[in-house]
């Protein structure tokens, strides 16, 4: 009889071990991340400061998957990019697999340039880290101001944040922002601060997005203070 109950209680301590793991590898792909940062530490790839600036600026501009273009896939939103995405898979994600040159239909579509290895590399760490949305997006980082310059500072801010729209003379207003000398225009006739910074009389830029971070404004700030160099 004891050795009966034995048997029993292992083999209900194996069915409940493998109903736990189950549970845990099925809910992994449909359960996101919402808020699970809280130690005041920096180590996860904030959705809104981060990844949506980049998919707003070289997916969801106007004409493409921007939820008035009669594109089929809207990607303005974390729900609506999460459709693309499997949390904790980046392999299995279709977004890593459209903005790496796979699929069916690479993104950003030709002309537009292609997403630079820094933004593939953030895009795949916030995927690998679950996917999750408003991770560590309050934690202030320190803003390094020491060396600004515009293939190491500016660039990427236009390319994570502008240069969706503003690659080519049939968006953006038919302002182009893809070379220094044409970013450098903008930001000594005052268009460029005057947008970044939401100015009254200007258009806020990022259009339809956030504004940048204080850090970046700061950036953008000295940059043009500096005469705008092409360093």
């Amino acid at each position: 009889m004891k050795r009966i109950r034995a048997s029993l209680l292992l083999a209900s301590v194996i069915l409940l071990s493998v109903f736990l793991l189950a549970i845990s590898s099925c809910t992994w792909d449909k359960t996101y991340l919402i808020g699970r940062g809280g130690d005041g530490i920096k180590d996860s790839v904030c959705y809104q400061n981060e990844i949506q600036p980049i998919i707003t600026s070289n997916c969801a501009m106007s004409g493409c998957h921007d939820g008035q273009s009669g594109e089929a896939m809207d990607l303005t939103t974390y729900w609506s990019v999460m459709q693309i995405v499997k949390a904790g898979k980046p392999d299995n994600s279709k977004l890593m697999q459209v903005i790496t040159g796979g699929g069916e239909n690479p993104m950003p579509p030709s002309p537009n340039p292609a997403l630079t290895p820094d933004q593939i590399n953030l895009i795949q760490t916030w995927i690998q880290q679950g996917a999750g949305y408003n991770i560590d997006c309050s934690v202030a980082v320190p803003c390094d101001t020491s060396s600004v310059t515009y293939a190491g500072t500016i660039q990427p801010i236009i390319h994570n944040n502008c240069l969706g729209c503003h690659s080519s003379a049939s968006t953006g207003g038919g302002i182009l922002l893809t070379t220094w000398g044409q970013v450098a225009d903008a930001a000594l006739n005052g268009h460029l601060v005057c947008s970044v910074y939401h100015d009254s009389g200007c258009q806020p830029m990022p259009k339809g997005g956030v504004q940048l971070s204080s850090c970046d404004l700061t950036k953008i700030s000295i940059w043009v203070g500096a005469g705008a160099p092409n360093n």
